[in-house]
């Protein structure tokens, strides 16, 4: 018995040393086999996710772009009937003056006091009536350009 020698549990199993020669590599291993079928179900079930995520972003940037179509339609209508109505204001001065100084001069008199109401209703007016017609050359050396030369 004195031949015998006691048994380990805990030591591992004697393996003998495994060369490397290149004939086997880590995908021809069977291990991974069920690690590269659980890998194919994931990306199988990310591109099936992803498909999913995508036709619903289509969709609704499709609805987005429909919707965005007809408000720049109507706004290309309503800026053309601006324009076109801009374009004939000068049929129209007297009253855009008056309800321009009115309108604001009201405005400003009910939150801040008549003075200032009446002060705004007349720069209110003044610049209605530049929009309309124009200013002219009102500069400190403007009044040479009327005196007639000799």
């Amino acid at each position: 018995m004195a031949d015998q020698t006691p048994s380990d549990s805990s030591a591992p199993p004697s393996m003998p040393p495994v060369k490397n020669d290149g004939a086997t590599s880590p995908k021809n291993v069977s291990i991974n086999d069920p690690v590269r079928r659980v890998v194919k179900q994931l990306v199988s079930m990310t591109n099936c996710a992803l498909a999913t995520f995508e036709e619903a972003t289509d969709e609704t940037s499709t609805m987005l772009v429909s919707r965005l179509r007809q408000l720049g339609k109507q706004g290309t209508y309503i800026a053309t009937r601006v324009l076109a109505t801009y374009e004939q204001r000068g049929q129209y001065a007297v009253p855009i003056v008056a309800g321009s100084a009115a309108v604001v001069g009201g405005l400003v008199a009910m939150r801040t006091g008549k003075i200032p109401g009446a002060l705004a209703a007349g720069v209110a007016g003044a610049a209605a009536y530049g929009n309309i017609y124009g200013y002219e050359d009102y500069s400190a050396t403007s009044w040479r350009n009327s005196v007639p030369r000799k």
